[in-house]
C-alpha cells in the first residue's frame, strides 16, 4: 500500500484499534487522541483531514459519510456500522474489510468503504 496515505481513527474507537492496525497492516495510523483531535467538532476533523490530503478517516459516526457525500474528498471514509463491543472483538471483526477497504480507497475514485 501507498505509504503516503495516512489512516486516521476516529474517537469512537478505541486508540488501541490504531496501534494493532499499523502493527498489522504496515500502514501510518494515528488515533485521534494522538493527533489532538478528541475534542474537535466532525466539521473541524474533516476540515483538518482535507487540508492533510491523503487521510482515510476511519469512524462509526454517521456524521462522516454526510459530510464527505456533501463536501467531497480529501478525507476518504471507511465508516464503521456495527454496534458497540470490546475492543479486541472490534478488530476481529472489522480488521479483514478495513485492510480491504483501504486498497479501495486508495486505489479508486470510492469516497467510502462501509463495513457491517
Amino acid at each position: 500500500m501507498q505509504p503516503d496515505w495516512e489512516i486516521w481513527i476516529d474517537t469512537n474507537i478505541s486508540p488501541i484499534i490504531a496501534k494493532w492496525m499499523a502493527e498489522q497492516t504496515g500502514l501510518v495510523v494515528k488515533s485521534s487522541y494522538s493527533l489532538s483531535l478528541h475534542f474537535l467538532t466532525d466539521r473541524e476533523i474533516y476540515e483538518k483531514a482535507k487540508k492533510q490530503g491523503r487521510v482515510i478517516l476511519i469512524s462509526k459516526d454517521a456524521d462522516f459519510p454526510e459530510l464527505i457525500n456533501r463536501l467531497g474528498t480529501p478525507p476518504k471514509l471507511i465508516n464503521i456500522r456495527v454496534g458497540n463491543m470490546g475492543s479486541r472483538q472490534l478488530w476481529e471483526r472489522i480488521h479483514a474489510g478495513v485492510v480491504q477497504g483501504v486498497k479501495i480507497l486508495i486505489t479508486s475514485d470510492v469516497a467510502i468503504v462501509e463495513i457491517d
